[in-house]
């Protein structure tokens, strides 16, 4: 029982004995204090009522704006409806443009590959016409140099037989001179 604190120790021990407290005289701070209270009291019901009214200030506000979210919605839906009409042309053109020019991109290349294979053909040709210029202008050449030889080798027969003519004629003449001055 010792254990025990001593309020409780003498509450078992007098169970018939009535305590009494005094209670002081309350002063002017604790006047002050208690008004102080209840003003502070007094400034939350104020703050809280203010509150509230600013809540349904706010809810009022969302409702207008709602109602004018709703008729704006309902005036822009043929806005909406002829913008969506147009993005849709929009997509429309942008595929025929696309495949246009998917056309002309593969035209080009049909064309460029055409080209190429011309101009290798040419350069094959040109190449073959410079080989058969090639070969012939070796035959001119050694033509015109059998023909030169030949010529040459006329000319040297021609001089010569006109050598041997003129020799023969000469030698005629010195034989023949006596005579001729006498037929003369």
């Amino acid at each position: 029982m010792r254990d025990l604190p001593l309020p409780l120790l003498q509450a078992l021990s007098l169970p018939d004995t009535i305590v009494a407290r005094t209670i002081p005289d309350r002063g002017v701070l604790e006047w002050t204090t208690g008004l102080l209270q209840i003003l502070v009291l007094l400034l939350a019901v104020g703050a809280l009522v203010t509150f509230i009214l600013l809540l349904k200030a706010m809810r009022e506000g969302v409702n207008s704006l709602n109602t004018t979210l709703s008729k704006l919605s309902t005036e822009t839906q043929p806005l909406l409806a002829s913008a969506t009409a147009m993005v849709g042309d929009a997509r429309e053109m942008v595929t025929m443009v696309r495949r246009d020019v998917e056309q002309v991109t593969d035209a080009a290349a049909a064309i460029s590959d055409e080209l190429l294979y011309a101009a290798e053909s040419a350069a094959k040709r040109v190449d073959d016409v410079n080989a058969v210029l090639d070969v012939l202008q070796d035959q001119l050449e050694d033509s015109a140099i059998s023909a030169v030889s030949a010529l040459r080798g006329a000319q040297a027969g021609a001089q010569a037989f006109a050598a041997e003519l003129t020799g023969k004629r000469r030698r005629r003449s010195v034989t023949r001179s006596p005579r001729t001055d006498a037929v003369d």
